[in-house]
């Protein structure tokens, strides 16, 4: 398993918009081959920002995701309301 962390950067007059969104387009996220589970919540501190926490079965499948027209659906949804590009990780857990 691979878990992907994304920071979303977002425009502080735009927040009720991408919330609304992201709502309707994490549906898309979490119906794909691979993806195991999907969080995602307004960061606390220090700025505005939100963070996704996906669990994937494995790297390849994130990045297959990332090639599909459901991809480009996810992010138009929300993609105009990001201040900036996610800054996105990916990370093996251990127990």
């Amino acid at each position: 398993m691979v878990v992907e962390v994304a920071t979303l950067h977002i425009r502080p007059d735009r927040e009720d918009e991408f919330v609304a969104g992201f709502a309707a387009g994490a549906p898309i996220l979490a119906r794909q081959p691979g993806c195991l589970s999907l969080r995602w919540g307004r960061r606390v501190e220090p700025d505005l920002a939100y963070m996704l926490t996906v669990e994937w079965d494995a790297i390849e499948d994130h990045f297959r995701f990332r090639e599909t027209k459901d991809f480009e659906v996810f992010g138009a949804k929300f993609r105009e309301f990001l201040a900036k590009p996610p800054e996105v990780v990916h990370f093996e857990p251990r127990a």
